[in-house]
C-alpha cells in the first residue's frame, strides 16, 4: 500500500462523512418542512449523533499509513472505533436527556444518516 492510496482511503472515508452530513441536512429539512422546527432540530441531532463518531474514527482510522508499522495502524483503527462506540453512546446519552427532543423523529434522522453510510458502497467507486 502506497502513501498516495492512503490518502485516496482516508479522502474517501471524509467523503462519506460529508455525505452523511448532507443527509442528516436534508432530513431535517424534509421534517421543518413537514412538521416543524423541533422536528427539524430533533432530526439534526440525530444526523449529528451518527456523523460526529464517524468523523473521529475516520480520523483516527486513517491517520497512519502501513507503510510506516502495522501494529500502529491496527492500534489506530481500534482507538477509533473505541472512541466512536464511547462518542455514539455519550451523545445519545446528552440528547435523550434533552427536553424539546421529538424521539422519533430524533431515531429517524440518525438510522437515516447510518443507512447513508451503510450503502455509500454502491454509490461512491473507488
Amino acid at each position: 500500500m502506497t502513501d498516495k492510496s492512503v490518502a485516496e482511503q482516508r479522502k474517501s472515508a471524509y467523503k462519506l462523512v460529508l455525505c452523511q452530513l448532507v443527509v442528516a441536512g436534508v432530513i431535517a429539512l424534509a421534517f421543518f418542512l413537514a412538521a416543524d422546527a423541533a422536528a427539524a432540530k430533533s432530526a439534526i441531532k440525530g444526523g449529528l449523533v451518527a456523523v460526529i463518531p464517524n468523523c473521529v474514527f475516520a480520523f483516527f482510522a486513517f491517520r497512519f499509513s502501513a507503510l510506516d508499522n502495522a501494529n500502529i495502524v491496527v492500534a489506530a483503527f481500534m482507538r477509533g472505533q473505541s472512541l466512536k462506540l464511547i462518542l455514539t453512546a455519550v451523545l445519545l446519552a446528552v440528547v435523550f436527556s434533552q427536553q424539546q427532543l421529538v424521539p422519533e423523529v430524533f431515531l429517524t434522522g440518525f438510522l437515516l444518516t447510518l443507512l447513508a453510510q451503510w450503502s455509500a458502497p454502491f454509490f461512491f467507486k473507488h
